[in-house]
């Protein structure tokens, strides 16, 4: 325990309690909050005794504010990875998307990943610029009772990329990128996925590898470099691209009267410091109004990794629902396939019982609806 100690800074913790007051798990559960898996740390209690463990999100909340640079996400995942088996988390969905990770590990099978195309969409099987699209063909055939239109995310950032002159390359069988597993501390199957997809684009000619989902672009960018050491690939997720293609005039989007409201993913806004750039593109498609929580420290859409997501974790969803509505926007928008599904999901069961309903829809299928032609 004193080498992770010593790893996440835990012993500068102070107990001032900032991490709590952030902390969206500890607004659900009584029984969880940063400042005490720090101090069973530094009591050197038993790991089961936070049973809490896998309420944490790992949104970095936490650690935005600390002022003594504790990295209690980092903490929670190592004690996840050390954790006994009677703390396992309950997975959501039957446990499906979180064996689709385990699924597509393996060596022996390929996973179709390009049924999605139309005929007018563009790619080129020797672009240099990769469009990953992870897991949303699995979560496509598993949550479409949620949402019916998951696959047009992947659609419109292909007609999004040709609309700027880029024909991008699908790889022929994709795999997760392991964001799941990272964070459940499940680092045999992280690296064992990680080393596939390197693998996959080396030698391949791609120079860069282009992400809508926030965490599929967390994992090529921070975590595989760090598992593997340096990838040489550039590491951009679509906000970026799209927000440099309207810059330089290469993206043009019809401007409307609607008003949105934005939903900062973690991965995009708290890890990524990319909070400009989606907005730059929403408000070329309408007029922008901002919840309460928003940029770095927006609010959480509740769940992460497919685990624990009961009752408490809707109440946060619909906590979030509630803010959007109070803004007077007309749709919420978010940048990330997961955030759509749950706060979707909070809104298909318990929606009638907010104060004021919003549509809830994705940003590049959204810029990708506004194109200019």
């Amino acid at each position: 325990m004193d080498d992770l100690i010593e790893r996440t800074g835990a012993g500068a913790c102070i107990g001032c309690g900032r991490c709590t007051y952030a902390c969206v798990a500890a607004h659900r559960h009584s029984s969880f909050s940063p400042r005490k898996v720090v101090e069973d740390a530094l009591a050197g209690r038993g790991l089961d005794r936070a049973g809490g463990l896998w309420a944490c999100t790992a949104c970095g909340a936490c650690a935005d504010v600390c002022g003594a640079g504790v990295d209690f996400p980092e903490m929670v995942r190592e004690l996840r990875r050390r954790s006994s088996k009677a703390s396992l988390p309950v997975a959501a969905h039957h446990g499906v998307l979180t064996r689709a990770a385990k699924l597509t590990a393996s060596p022996d099978l390929e996973p179709r990943s390009a049924g999605w195309l139309t005929p007018d969409l563009e790619i080129d099987p020797a672009s240099d610029v990769l469009l990953f699209v992870g897991c949303v063909p699995y979560m496509d055939v598993t949550l479409r009772y949620i949402r019916d239109d998951l696959l047009e995310i992947p659609r419109a950032s292909v007609r999004l990329l040709n609309a700027m002159g880029v024909r991008p390359r699908l790889l022929a069988s994709e795999r997760c990128c392991g964001h799941d597993a990272y964070w459940a501390g499940n680092d045999d199957l992280f690296r064992e996925l990680a080393v596939m997809n390197v693998e996959a684009v080396k030698g391949s000619g791609i120079k860069e590898i282009v992400a809508f989902c926030p965490e599929c672009a967390y994992a090529w960018r921070d975590l595989y470099p760090r598992a593997l050491g340096s990838t040489g690939l550039r590491v951009r997720t679509m906000s970026e691209v799209l927000a440099e293609g309207i810059a330089a005039g290469k993206l043009r989007l019809n401007g409307g009267d609607e008003t949105v409201t934005f939903q900062d993913p973690c991965r995009l806004s708290r890890g990524a410091g990319i909070v400009d750039q989606p907005r730059e593109v929403l408000k070329l498609t309408g007029t922008l109004r901002e919840m309460e929580r928003s940029g770095a420290m927006s609010g959480c859409c509740g769940t992460a990794g497919w685990v624990e997501c009961d009752h408490t974790a809707k109440k946060v969803q619909l906590e979030r629902l509630g803010e959007a509505g109070a803004t007077g926007a007309e749709t919420l928008v978010t940048a990330c396939p997961k955030c759509l599904v749950h706060l979707s999901c909070a809104d298909r069961h318990h929606g009638p019982g907010l104060q004021r309903r919003v549509r809830i829809e994705d940003l590049h299928v959204r810029a990708a609806r506004s194109l200019l032609q």
